[in-house]
């Protein structure tokens, strides 16, 4: 292995080392002599089953990204995700910008895996804190509408990645999301699709589609499918497919990339005589007794041993030179774009005859500005405001919770907007709206335009079909 495929592999090892460390150890973090059980923590917690892939898919992306070819913006779907995203914020030194405590050595590792699940703070789970914590994961099935409203305020050259997991795909926002793609032509996304074969405790659907039927699924919506297997493909051969899948999208061909991955990988086979590995029993921690089993305790050294963490680290924890050549070939970039100064309010002669004249005024006064979109479930011309319709400037999808997020990626991307809809249907929006305003009071996260809402219809006697 050469290339981006070693500085992959260095990548992934240490990102999936540092996660189970983190959700195991206690002290001895480098494995620098034999693992006791006062090395181990009591009640072990986290989510280890996406790990493996997801720090494979980042390890990627980063790397592609590095090299100023393209730039790639990593979203993370699932919230479990999370420790995968930790691991790479310490390795990088993103962690330590936001929390000093975490230093990229020894100590700091310990301090790392001493405080998780807490983190100090930012929480176990994807936080905005990190490079691949704009969207916040646990807003299940948000990440793609959410990543196609970013695209519609990047820049040329940038593509946004939403890492999704399979059992995101079944939500009624990432299904319409797949079609609601026709209506943004031209926005630079590249979905990978980690296919782990799980949700969190049964058998996702997506996952057990054949190689023709998945492909065939994607090409019905519109959308050209690329699949990998991981690791039996290979980095080299996942660094290909990435950069073929980026370069498509680019050129404005939508592409999807399937990733298998089988759930737990790398990880425990078995324990105490039970199938973990490719079961839902690999989505937490397999080894809940290694501080008190010795049989565990053997595992979880070897398990940990099988990343090669003499290889990664310094004697002192900080990466060695393979892993720091590796660190120093990525870039991890983020959403936030460049903050406009306030635009005056508009002041017009005449005062409006209509509320849909008032509305119609200040939008186009908004939308002169180039940073201004409005998202409406098709409803425009039943609201009154036909003269917004079919603007360079609106999206229509006919459904809420996609507008919702499609807003919310492009404000989070530096983009202003407004939300169009029925008041009748304002419920369909609570959810998304709720876990938004959770995201912009957790640490690190950075400020966005308003998420602006216009409701219409109140007091229409439509009540038992709306």
């Amino acid at each position: 292995m050469s290339g981006p495929g070693q500085k992959a592999d260095l990548l992934w090892r240490a990102q999936a080392y540092v996660a189970a460390a983190q959700i195991h150890l206690q002290d001895n973090v480098l494995l620098r002599r034999p693992l006791g059980p006062g090395h181990v923590k009591a009640r072990p917690a986290g989510h280890w089953g996406t790990v493996p892939g997801t720090a494979w898919a980042l390890a990627h992306v980063a790397l592609l990204s590095g090299t100023g070819d393209a730039e790639l913006v990593p979203l993370l779907g699932a919230g479990h995700a999370g420790v995968a995203q930790i691991a790479a914020g310490w390795l990088t030194g993103h962690l330590v910008a936001a929390r000093p405590q975490f230093t990229r050595d020894e100590q700091g590792l310990v301090n790392l895996c001493r405080s998780f699940p807490e983190v100090a703070g930012l929480g176990s789970e994807v936080t905005p804190a990190l490079p691949a914590g704009d969207f916040l994961g646990g807003r299940l099935g948000g990440c793609l509408p959410f990543a196609q409203g970013a695209a519609l305020a990047s820049s040329p050259g940038r593509v946004i990645v939403p890492v999704l997991g399979d059992g995101e795909c079944e939500t009624p926002t990432t299904a319409a999301a797949w079609l609601a793609a026709h209506a943004l032509p031209g926005t630079p996304v590249l979905p990978i699709v980690h296919l782990n074969g799980f949700r969190m405790g049964a058998p996702s659907l997506l996952a057990d589609l054949t190689e023709q039927a998945l492909t065939a699924y994607a090409a019905g919506l519109g959308w050209h499918a690329r699949t990998v297997t991981v690791p039996d493909d290979g980095h080299e051969a996942f660094h290909t497919e990435l950069a073929q899948g980026v370069a498509d999208t680019l050129a404005g061909r939508r592409t999807v990339l399937f990733m298998r991955c089988v759930k737990g990988w790398s990880g425990p086979a078995a324990v105490n005589g039970q199938q973990v590995l490719g079961t839902a029993r690999a989505h937490k921690t397999p080894l809940t007794r290694a501080a008190c089993d010795s049989a565990q305790t053997y595992a979880l050294e070897g398990w940990l041993s099988s990343y090669r963490p003499q290889e990664l680290f310094t004697d002192g924890g900080h990466p060695g030179p393979g892993l720091a050549a590796s660190l120093a070939a990525t870039a991890w970039p983020r959403l936030t774009g460049p903050r406009r100064a306030p635009l005056p309010r508009a002041t017009g002669q005449q005062q409006p005859v209509s509320f849909a004249d008032a509305v119609a005024t200040v939008v186009r006064a908004h939308a002169r500005a180039g940073d201004f979109r409005v998202f409406s479930p098709d409803e425009l011309a039943s609201n009154r405001l036909s003269e917004l319709a079919g603007q360079a400037w609106t999206t229509e999808v006919l459904a809420e919770e996609v507008l919702g997020e499609q807003l919310a990626g492009f404000n989070a991307a530096g983009g202003r907007g407004v939300l169009i809809s029925y008041e009748a249907f304002a419920p369909l929006l609570a959810t998304g709206i709720i876990s938004l305003l959770k995201q912009q009071r957790m640490p690190g996260a950075a400020p966005r335009p308003s998420f602006n809402l216009l409701l219409t219809s109140y007091g229409w006697q439509n009540t038992y079909t709306h």
